[in-house]
């Protein structure tokens, strides 16, 4: 016998509540355009449905507008921290050559925190490369004021721009996954009480359908937004387009194999 899946995820139970609201909103209408006969959802229920699909629907829109942006706060602050990265990378290297060049005491490299022999230090971590840039702009000051040139290519200068266009972008992750968060959260709090209307909609439907046979039944469940899986020789109820198919310990959708041997059972 085919079995009901229950939603588990935010969209099998966005899902469902969309074809459940859908399908007594019309059977509501086609009850009051003949002005006789009842409908399967009782209006109260219909009414509190509709209004916590519409706040669902709203919540998980929410939630991928925050992913989305986080995904672009990402993005940006990473390549912010590249360019930042490429800057104090170049600037450091401008010093050493300088260095070399013109034959300038080791003591050059203290200001602009370069090892003892000019090369570049390490870092292991974002705040360490911001630490060590505001450092490099501070540096080619004190030097200048002990009677050094400034250093170009990059200059301090430029690299002050790309390291304040850093913190700023730096600045922006976190409220952006605050954002995400909280959208996640706003969603989460729903889903209990779309579980129960969930339910409460099954119970509702099965109640109203008791005196028909269970492929019937299930016929209507599924215009209610249920959804059932079958062993793979089991046979479809008619006219099921979303059944899918038990495999071991998996459900699977249907494939063209599963569909023939379907229609041959039919």
């Amino acid at each position: 016998m085919p079995k009901y899946v229950t939603p588990r995820t935010d969209i099998s139970r966005s899902t469902f509540m969309a074809k459940a609201v859908q399908t007594a909103t019309d059977e509501a209408a086609a009850v009051a355009a003949t002005g006789g006969g009842t409908t399967m959802l009782n209006p109260a229920l219909l009414a509190d449905l509709t209004a916590h699909y519409n706040a669902f629907k709203a919540a998980s829109s929410a939630v991928k507008t925050a992913l989305g942006n986080r995904k672009a706060e990402t993005a940006e602050s990473v390549a912010a921290m590249n360019k930042l990265k490429m800057y104090s990378s170049h600037l450091r290297t401008a010093v050493r050559h300088r260095a070399l060049r013109e034959e300038q005491p080791a003591r050059i490299f203290d200001f602009y925190g370069l090892n003892s022999d000019g090369t570049q230090p390490t870092f292991n971590s974002r705040r360490e490369r911001l630490l060590a840039a505001e450092a490099l702009i501070a540096g080619d000051a004190e030097a200048v004021a002990a009677g050094y040139a400034p250093i170009v290519g990059p200059s301090a200068a430029e690299l002050q721009v790309v390291y304040d266009a850093a913190m700023a972008q730096a600045g922006d992750l976190p409220a952006a996954d605050k954002a995400y968060d909280e959208a996640q959260a706003a969603v989460a709090a729903l889903r209990p009480q779309a579980d129960k209307l969930i339910k409460a909609v099954r119970a509702a439907i099965l109640y109203a359908t008791y005196e028909m046979d269970a492929p019937s039944q299930r016929r209507v469940l599924r215009n209610y937004g249920s959804e059932y899986y079958y062993a793979p020789a089991e046979k479809v109820d008619d006219g099921d387009e979303t059944a899918v198919f038990e495999v071991g310990a998996e459900v699977v959708a249907p494939s063209a194999t599963h569909l023939k041997g379907a229609l041959h059972f039919v």
